[in-house]
Order: structure tokens, then C-alpha cells, then sequence
């Protein structure tokens, strides 16, 4: 006769290991690199090119918009949809700014689109910027 607790213990070991395996929970994409803009022509342009991905693919309203703030505005509790602040900070480097995308949502579940998708939806936007 088995233990119970041996029982137990191995169908939540198997649960969890099924649930980060077929759920996608342990699985991301890789960060894209680093967003760099010049100042001028360069940064403005990649700077447009991150609020109308926002304003395109958030699917929230925009709550604040400065020359190097755009942030979306939080929805309901335990929503699972994205919200997100992107910012456009100086580098070491004179005149190269970074732009940085920081996403999540207040559901306890994943938000949808992910992180990690919407991530690299984002830099592959904004970078296509010439």
C-alpha cells in the first residue's frame, strides 16, 4: 500500500512541473537588446514610434505623455490586461538616451498579451524606426 503523503506530494510535483512545461510559465523569450537613440532626428522619431505602439497595442488609455514618460492607465483590479511605462533615459554616453519598456498587470494570472511578448512586439517596432 502507498503512503498518501508520497501520493500527494508527487501529483503536486507532477502538476507543477506539467503546468510551467504546457503552460508556457517557464518558457520566455530572450530580452531584446537595449532600444539607443541619438538626440535629434534619431530619438525623436523612435520616441513617435513608441507612442503609437502604445496607443495601438495597449488597448488602455494613456495617462501621461512627456518627451520622456508614456505610461497607460491602470484598468480594473485583476485585470489581465497590459499596462505599461515606457521611459526614455540618458546613457553614460553623451546624447544616446535608452529607451526602456516596463509592462505588468495586476491579475494574478499572466497578462495577456505577456510581458515578454509585448516586450519584443516593442522593440521590433521601434526599432524598425530609420
Amino acid at each position: 500500500m502507498r503512503d498518501p503523503r508520497l501520493v500527494l506530494t508527487a501529483g503536486v510535483l507532477f502538476g507543477a512541473c506539467s503546468c510551467s512545461v504546457t503552460g508556457g510559465l517557464g518558457v520566455s523569450e530572450p530580452k531584446p537588446e537595449p532600444i539607443r537613440c541619438q538626440t535629434g532626428t534619431d530619438c525623436n522619431l523612435k520616441w513617435d514610434r513608441a507612442y503609437k505602439w502604445v496607443v495601438e497595442s495597449s488597448g488602455l488609455k494613456l495617462k501621461t505623455k512627456t518627451d520622456d514618460l508614456i505610461k497607460t492607465e491602470q484598468p480594473p483590479k485583476e485585470s489581465r490586461t497590459l499596462v505599461v511605462t515606457i521611459s526614455k533615459n540618458a546613457t553614460s554616453q553623451a546624447g544616446i538616451y535608452e529607451i526602456d519598456f516596463v509592462g505588468g498587470c495586476s491579475s494574478a494570472l499572466s497578462c495577456v498579451p505577456s510581458v515578454e511578448e509585448s516586450r519584443t512586439s516593442f522593440a521590433n517596432f521601434v526599432s524598425a524606426a530609420h
